[in-house]
Order: structure tokens, then C-alpha cells, then sequence
């Protein structure tokens, strides 16, 4: 990574009948070449060094559209059918795991003009366009004394299709479960263009629930364009408690024993670090130097959110629980969605690609584990992590329930050794977290300590030590996410993963989209769809044409070297034109480039001047919040994305 974006260096053009077709059929004003949104639009917000080697595979859109409802979709998809032009369906763009991210030259079906919202307060169910955020859907149901119970920390920003697509969880997942789990009905645009709607009831019919089989489907069974989701009351009191334990083990066994009494609270975080990390004063660690800080919440009418709490209460004493009191999680909820609005909202306002492709020497996972293996699985990955000593472990912790784990690893830079004054923590996670360092968080300028002399072999190193986390947790009957979906990160461990569920996964996606046009690739599938007269082809040759041009490096206003692609069409012969089960190339796409190489769209004469306004607007943000204990100010700590 320079510094100037992202990877994606390369990148198609639209033929021009084509681009008119798409300007004819959704209005002029609602298609978009321009580099820059296509260079916004070939990411989410998972950063470069997260993206490890997949990052590779990222391409630029063709354009971007902006359909206006669910007959729009529909005449979208016949016109990609017809060409065999792939698309891939976004939100917000607020994920951290590459779901968005095109990995063959496509068209991005921006679905945020899908916004109405409508509620029946009667039937309990908030009724939202797909491109609706999470934020507005709420706000339309409290005027009727209801709520939405799915807020991650990007509620502000994040749309309901993509929170289903990745079938999202947030901060209430513990009680309420994730997106999935409240959709109460659903409507999508198939890959053949039929629209589907499923009733608006919580049972479905008998037979295979279809809401399911777009939960965390990833855009790649079709596009949703409305969903019909359960509201809960809002709540007559909001309770909180805050409870610190000698480590991680202490705390898990109190988590379990209030699922195992049936007590669930609304809100439940539970953070292990040491002592400075999570702003408590040392004297009650474990034999790691470590502490445990566990937040509850319990939200409803006031007798029964009373109840809970004192029954909560009882039983996490019996763990040597120290009572703190309801501040810290009165203080945790009311900043949960800072990381949004101080990072994520100024970047996203001001289209700024670059900042959002940098982020710290940092990654994390968010696991699924039997509650049998979580400690023997956070035993045996800190003993891991402490074997390399390029890497050290911030937080472990709990979010939701005790079987969703999630771990912080962190490079051990010198730089931010020296910012936390030298000291280590004792035990196996080495020197103490980033959120402990002071370091503050990178400008676009200034990619900061934590990527000083980071180099590409530290890079493979991080990328290695997670894979095999990951594998360990699956060693252990675990899944290797569980928050945010697989995406574009975690296509090397799929197999792993799902084994021969795969297929089958693979078979129901090839049922319904035999073109494989829809968000191709993120089932491991091969990339390459086949190309019809008209159409346009990846520029790695498999399946392409004379026609499509093919822009290498330069910055995306011209001055790069342009070549017309008449390359041969990578492998088996497409069907004839028009065959709705044309085969697919047998090869994967080429890499997207040199990592080194810059990026199109940035840095060249067509930026406005509102735009870089936008950036270093977005440039001044001070720090980015950290783990729902930030401060104006304060440093960033990377350990806000191990949270939905």
C-alpha cells in the first residue's frame, strides 16, 4: 500500500451503448463513471492492511446506479441478464469484511433512493425500503412508542438490506438476535428479474423459509428491496450495571450462569485488557495482569427490567464480582455509536477513499464457540499470539451471549511501545494494547506508528496468525464470524469453514443465478462470468472480448496506459448467446495490480472543489473513538471494530 487509496488499480469501461441504456432506463442523474465514486465504490469499509492478499481481487465498478424502487431493480437485473454484466448490490458501505467489494468489473446497484419507511404499529413491524438506515427506521417507529432492536454501531449509517445481507448483529443481539432474526418478511428481485415478497407474518408457511435464505446472503441470491422486521416497545426504564472481575475467566463463568438461569440482558459487553486499557486502576488482575470489565443492561417495563437486574446482580456476585455501579455502562451505551459519527460519517460525507483505505497495524476476529470451548480456545490463542513478537493481544471479550468471542491483535510496533512509556504487561499478551499507547489515529496524511515500518512480509505474517485463529476455532465446532459476514476477507478459509455445505451453498446459488451475476465470486465461486454479444468481460481473459477497455495504474483521469482487452476467453467456450446456463470460465481472476501501484481516481484534475473541501474536512477529525470509553481526544482504539 502507498499511501494514495486503495489497490484497486484496475479497472473496465462501459461501452458507450451501454452506458446510454443504463442512462435511458434510470435517468441520467441517477448513473455514475466518475472515478472518484467508482473508487469510493470499490470498497467498503474494511481498510487495506484487514483485506490482506484477497485485497488483490478488488476491482473498480463499471458505474454506479441508483435505482428509485423495486421495478427499477427488476428492469436493472433484465438489463444485466441481457448483457451479462455482474452486479453487487450496496448499502451504507459500512462493513468490515469486503462484502461490497467487486471482484470482477461490475455494475454497483447503489440502493440507498430505497429509503420509505412505513410503520404498523398494529402488527408491531416497521415496513423499510432496503436502502432505509437502521437510524430512520427507529426514529419512524419511537413516534409510535416502538423501537428497532437491531443497532450496531453503525446505525446511523448502515441500510437495512445490508444488515441483512451480512445478517448483521448488534448491540441487542443478546436478547433480540441478529438482522436475520428480525426480518419478519422480505421482498428481492431475483437474478431472472421475478419479484418475490414472503408474507408479513412471524411464522413463515411450511416449506424452506426464504427470509433465512437471504440472511447473510451477501447480494448473491438476488437484491432485497423492502423487508417487513419485528419492532419491540420502547422501553419504560433503562437499567445498567457495570461489574469487574479478577480476568477473563471469572467473568465468562458469571455470562454463563446468567444464560444458564434464563436472565438475558438487553445489553451485555465484556471486555478483558489490562487494567489501563479499559481505564480501571491495577489491583485486580488475573495471573496475566489482566482484568475483566462487564457492562449489563436491562431495558423494558420497570418491573421486569428490575427483576432481571437483581436476579443479574445475584448471581455475578457469586463469580467475586466487584459492583461499580451504573455509571460505566450508562457511559458505554450513550457512546456506542461514536466510532461512526466521529470516524466513519466524516469519511463517508466526504467520499474520501484514501482515508478509508488506511488503518493501523491491527486485525481482530469475531468468533462463535461452543460455551464448553471458549476458554480453552482464548488459552490456547494467546499462547499463539505470544509465540510471535511482532504481535501482541489487546482485548478478548464477550458480546451478546457467551458463545460470541471476539480478540484484538495488534503489531508490537516499537513505536507504540514507546508511547505506552516501555511497559509490558505480564503473561503471554506482551506490551499492553493500543488503546493504552496514546497513539492517536492516522491522518491521510500521516499513516501514524502503527504502520511506520510495517512491512509487507509483517503484513503476511498478521494475515497467517489470524488464519490460523481462525482454524483453531473451527478445530473447535466454532464459526470463524459471526458479526459482520465472510466478504472478500475470509474467501481463503470458506472450505474450512462450511466443508461440503459449500457445495450445496454453491448449488443454490448456481439454481437461481446459473449467470452468476450476482455479486459473483463471494462463495469462492471462479471468477470470470461469460460475456454475450454487448457484453462486458473481466480483464484477466477469462470470458473476454473486443471492446472492453482496460485502464492499468495512472490515476484514472487518462493519463494511464489504456489498451483495448482481446484477450482470448480464459478456458471453456460460453454458451450461445443468450443461454440463461451459459458455463462459467474455469480460472480466477488475475491480481488487481501491484500493491505499490496508485490507485485510479485520486489525485488528478477532475476532483471538485467541494470534494476536497470534504476530505480535509474529514482529515481533521481529531481521533477516532474507542471501545464506548472515548473521550475528546483521546487515542484511537482499533478494538471499536471488533463490534458490530
Amino acid at each position: 500500500m502507498d499511501g494514495e487509496g486503495s489497490l484497486v488499480t484496475q479497472s473496465a469501461s462501459l461501452p458507450e451503448p451501454l452506458l446510454k441504456e443504463l442512462c435511458d432506463l434510470l435517468g441520467a442523474h441517477h448513473v455514475s463513471v466518475d472515478p472518484h465514486e467508482l473508487e469510493w465504490a470499490a470498497m467498503d469499509f474494511t481498510g487495506g492492511y484487514r483485506l490482506g492478499r484477497t485485497g488483490q481481487r478488488a476491482r473498480r465498478p463499471l458505474a454506479v446506479v441508483r435505482p428509485g424502487d423495486v421495478e427499477d431493480v427488476r428492469q436493472l437485473v433484465v438489463w444485466a441478464a441481457r448483457h451479462r454484466i455482474p452486479l453487487v448490490p450496496r448499502g451504507g458501505g459500512t462493513g468490515v469484511m469486503g462484502s461490497a467489494v467487486p471482484q470482477l468489473p461490475a455494475v454497483v446497484v447503489d440502493l440507498t433512493r430505497l429509503d420509505d419507511i412505513v410503520v404498523h404499529p398494529d402488527d408491531m413491524l416497521a415496513e423499510a425500503g432496503a436502502g432505509a438506515t437502521l437510524a430512520a427506521v427507529d426514529a419512524a417507529l419511537r413516534r409510535h412508542g416502538l423501537a428497532l432492536a437491531h443497532d450496531p454501531w453503525s446505525v446511523g449509517i448502515a441500510t437495512v438490506g445490508g444488515a441483512i445481507g451480512t445478517d448483521g448483529v448488534g448491540y441487542l443481539a443478546g436478547r433480540w438476535g441478529s438482522m436475520g432474526q428480525q426480518v419478519v418478511a422480505i421482498e428481492a428481485v431475483l437474478p431472472d428479474g421475478q419479484v418475490v415478497r414472503t408474507r408479513p407474518v412471524p411464522k413463515p408457511p411450511a416449506g424452506p423459509d426464504l427470509r433465512a435464505l437471504f440472511a447473510g446472503s451477501q447480494g448473491t441470491l438476488g437484491i432485497v428491496t423492502r423487508a417487513w422486521i419485528q419492532a419491540i416497545g420502547a422501553p419504560e426504564v433503562m437499567l445498567f450495571r457495570s461489574y469487574r472481575f479478577r480476568g477473563f475467566e471469572p467473568g465468562f463463568e458469571a455470562v454463563r450462569a446468567l444464560w444458564r438461569a434464563g436472565v438475558i440482558p438487553d445489553l451485555l459487553d465484556f471486555t478483558d485488557d489490562y487494567p489501563a486499557a479499559v481505564e480501571l486502576p491495577p489491583g485486580y488482575e488475573d495471573d496475566l495482569g489482566r482484568t475483566g470489565l462487564l457492562h449489563l443492561g436491562f431495558f423494558g417495563a420497570a418491573e421486569e427490567a428490575r427483576g432481571r437486574l437483581a436476579a443479574a446482580d445475584r448471581i455475578v456476585k457469586r463469580f467475586d464480582a466487584r459492583d461499580l455501579g451504573e455509571e460505566p455502562a450508562r457511559e458505554f451505551w450513550e457512546r456506542r455509536h461514536e466510532i461512526a459519527e466521529q470516524f466513519a460519517l466524516p469519511i463517508l460525507q466526504a467520499r474520501d477513499a484514501r482515508r478509508r483505505w488506511q488503518q493501523g497495524a491491527f486485525d481482530y476476529i469475531n468468533l462463535a464457540l461452543p460455551a464448553s470451548q471458549v476458554i480453552p480456545y482464548r488459552r490456547e490463542a494467546l499462547a499463539r499470539i505470544a509465540a510471535d513478537p511482532r504481535f501482541y493481544a489487546g482485548e478478548t471479550g464477550l458480546w451478546g451471549r457467551p458463545e460470541v468471542f471476539s480478540l484484538l491483535v495488534s503489531a508490537a510496533h516499537p513505536a507504540a511501545a514507546q508511547a505506552a512509556g516501555g511497559a509490558a504487561g505480564a503473561g503471554s499478551a506482551g506490551a499492553g494494547g493500543p488503546e493504552s499507547t496514546g497513539v492517536g489515529a492516522a491522518s491521510a496524511d500521516e499513516p501514524g506508528p502503527w504502520a511506520a515500518e510495517w512491512t509487507p512480509e509483517d503484513a503476511a505474517a498478521m494475515e497467517q496468525l489470524m488464519h490460523d485463529l481462525m482454524r483453531m476455532a473451527q478445530a473447535r465446532g466454532g464459526n470463524m464470524e459471526c458479526l459482520h459476514g465472510t466478504g472478500l476477507k475470509l474467501l481463503p478459509l470458506l472450505q474450512d469453514e462450511f466443508g461440503p455445505a459449500l457445495d450445496v451453498i454453491r448449488k443454490i446459488k448456481r439454481a437461481l443465478d446459473p449467470l452468476d451475476l450476482m455479486n459473483p465470486g463471494k462463495w469462492g465461486e471462479t471468477a470470470g462470468a461469460p460475456a454475450s454479444d454487448g457484453g462486458v468481460a473481466p480483464p484477466d481473459g477469462s470470458g473476454g472480448r473486443d471492446g472492453v477497455v482496460v485502464v492499468r495504474g495512472g490515476s484514472g483521469g487518462g493519463s494511464g496506459s489504456v489498451e483495448a482487452d482481446r484477450r482470448g476467453d480464459g478456458g471453456r467456450s460460453p454458451g450461445a448467446a443468450g443461454d440463461p446456463v451459459a458455463p462459467r470460465s474455469g480460472r480466477e481472476g488475475d491480481p488487481a495490480g501491484e500493491p505499490g501501484a496508485r490507485p485510479a481516481g485520486n489525485g488528478d484534475g477532475g476532483a471538485t472543489a467541494g470534494s476536497a473541501r470534504g476530505r480535509r474536512a474529514a482529515d481533521a477529525t481529531a481521533a477516532m473513538p474507542g471501545n464506548g470509553r472515548w473521550r475528546t481526544g483521546r487515542a484511537f482504539h482499533p478494538g471499536w471494530f471488533t463490534r458490530a
